[in-house]
């Protein structure tokens, strides 16, 4: 009974502290780094999925955002399609990657894997600097169309923190349900141990394929609402360090922990801000 009553309040709790930034007018840029640990956050529950419940090493989580923020610019601004069509026909086309990610994973392991999407990350970052006609090169896409939402606020910052968040309490919820569903304990088994999984009649190729799948998707999703926040895309936004940061999000919330997943995220995105001032350690 005392559970059943806790719950609501932690809730309402949470939400609550989530609301204090617009409630007490808190400074845009502040407003910005707490959007984009929103929009990392969704990143890295994609990355849990696949090293955390489904124990695949990924270090390319960077180039799968930047797949998805580029593709997402492109069809706004080469097809004009609305944000709305833009943004889901990014993530289908990042999901696509992921099924030939999950088809290499079935091939290589453990560090081999590691590797392999470390390499994809410094491929994909080459080929956006050295592809001007399609990516803008160094300097990057500019002029990308913004989501504005005028009602919700004077500044972008503020009109997306709100949706931005409700995003990305959406992203956990549809995560947490795919994790306590069967093939959630499909990837956990194939974690644990791949040969028993299999034993037990676990089709191991599918359950990577599937987390790959979820992993690109999340970094489309992501990459998409970059893009739409700040109007810009360039390869230094999508490097292996900010891989490495999203992974330091994973193993600092807790591998295979969805909740401890935004700690990490909101920690590894607002701790290098607030040190700014303190060069030295930084």
């Amino acid at each position: 009974m005392t559970q059943t009553w806790m719950r609501p309040a932690a809730w309402t709790a949470v939400l609550a502290a989530l609301a204090l930034p617009i409630v007490l007018d808190l400074n845009s840029y502040y407003l910005h780094v707490l959007n984009l640990a929103w929009i990392f956050a969704i990143a890295a529950l994609g990355l849990q999925v696949a090293t955390g419940v489904t124990g695949q090493i990924v270090l390319g989580q960077a180039a799968l955002v930047g797949f998805g923020a580029y593709a997402t610019a492109l069809f706004m601004m080469r097809l004009s399609l609305p944000w709305y069509l833009a943004l889901p026909a990014a993530m289908l086309l990042t999901a696509a990657v992921g099924v030939l990610l999950g088809a290499v994973s079935t091939r290589i392991k453990g560090h081999y894997l590691a590797i392999v999407t470390l390499a994809l990350n410094e491929i994909f970052r080459m080929v956006a600097l050295n592809e001007e006609w399609l990516t803008g090169g160094p300097m990057g896409m500019r002029d990308i169309p913004t989501l504005s939402i005028p009602a919700l606020g004077d500044n972008i910052d503020r009109q997306l923190y709100f949706p931005l968040l409700a995003l990305c309490f959406a992203a956990y919820a549809v995560t947490v349900l795919f994790h306590r569903a069967r093939t959630g304990r499909h990837m956990r088994a194939v974690r644990d141990d791949e040969i028993a999984a299999e034993a037990m009649g676990v089709d191991s190729r599918r359950v990577k394929t599937i987390a790959f799948v979820v992993c690109s998707a999340w970094a489309a999703l992501a990459g998409g609402l970059y893009v739409l926040l700040v109007g810009f895309a360039a390869p230094a936004n999508f490097t292996v360090f900010e891989s490495i940061k999203m992974m330091l999000m994973v193993v600092l919330g807790g591998l295979g922990s969805i909740a401890g997943t935004f700690l990490g995220a909101v920690v590894i995105t607002v701790l290098p801000e607030a040190l700014r001032g303190l060069q030295t350690y930084y």
